[in-house]
């Protein structure tokens, strides 16, 4: 059961150059869990949160935590002042740091600073959660933008039961290894038409002497539920499928003036409110 908390204010201080080590402090109480979760309507944002659940016999109660993350180029201080009931969740909300991608350290370790200043620390780094696959994509981004950037810079709307474009424009740095982007995903928003409704093929290849270079997307919504427009967190961040400079994906978000955009559209698309 999660519950907020009579006094949690939770603020997040950046500590640059903090490397982390392996846990000195005891541990917490048997039945306190941690882990570092991210909401839907967080991932455009880059924030997360610190979950810790009390499944003790006893109230938990905790000054500050402490985020280290080797993959991450800092640590994160949240002040908290939380006195945790037996069976409660409380969620402390922080931005990520900038990723680390040369040689990262994989210790991860939370660290919990207590009323009378004593400190309670838990390992995580063997844990599985969003931040692996964060850290794959960002450094591979960031592989990727020595070479091109990427970004979607125009949308034209359609007239309901035609399909909409979207411009995936290729800047390339005239530097870096070539790249090669093999396909684009769905979102729970858009697919794409008139082919490969759920995967759109780019077989897009670039190097250091390639002009800046436009990918013309059709796109249709993915069903008329007004819901998903209105609860919508992800569907106008794409997966991008890449091959060069390494097998894997990248995350490439519209910005905001295309994302509203966007929903209005597929709002006219659906007639919805007729």
């Amino acid at each position: 059961m999660r519950a907020p908390l009579a006094a949690v204010a939770a603020a997040a201080v950046l500590l640059a150059g903090c490397s982390p080590a392996e846990p000195s402090a005891p541990a917490p109480p048997e039945g306190v869990t941690v882990a570092i979760v991210q909401q839907r309507s967080d991932v455009a944002e880059r924030m997360a949160q610190v979950r810790v659940y009390n499944g003790s016999d006893e109230a938990f109660a905790f000054a500050a935590v402490r985020v280290d993350d080797g993959r991450f180029a800092a640590s994160v201080d949240l002040e908290a002042d939380a006195d945790l009931a037996p069976g409660r969740t409380v969620d402390l909300r922080f931005a990520l740091p900038e990723v680390a991608c040369d040689d990262p350290d994989e210790l991860r370790t939370v660290v919990f600073g207590l009323p009378d200043g004593g400190e309670l620390a838990v390992d995580l780094t063997g844990a599985e959660d969003f931040t692996r696959g964060l850290h794959e994509r960002e450094c591979l981004m960031r592989d990727i933008e020595r070479t091109a950037s990427l970004a979607w810079t125009a949308f034209e709307p359609s007239a309901p039961g035609e399909p909409a474009h979207a411009m995936l424009t290729a800047t390339p740095t005239g530097s870096g290894d070539p790249v090669e982007f093999a396909g684009i995903r769905s979102t729970n928003l858009l697919r794409f038409r008139p082919r490969d409704g759920e995967f759109w093929r780019l077989a897009l290849g670039l190097d250091a002497a390639s002009p800046v270079t436009g990918v013309e997307v059709p796109l249709v919504p993915q069903r008329c539920d007004p819901h998903v427009v209105q609860e919508d967190k992800r569907g106008t961040i794409f997966t991008i499928d890449v091959d060069l400079p390494r097998e894997g994906t990248v995350e490439l978000a519209m910005p905001p003036e295309l994302k509203a955009r966007v929903l209005t559209w597929v709002a006219e698309w659906c007639e919805f409110g007729r």
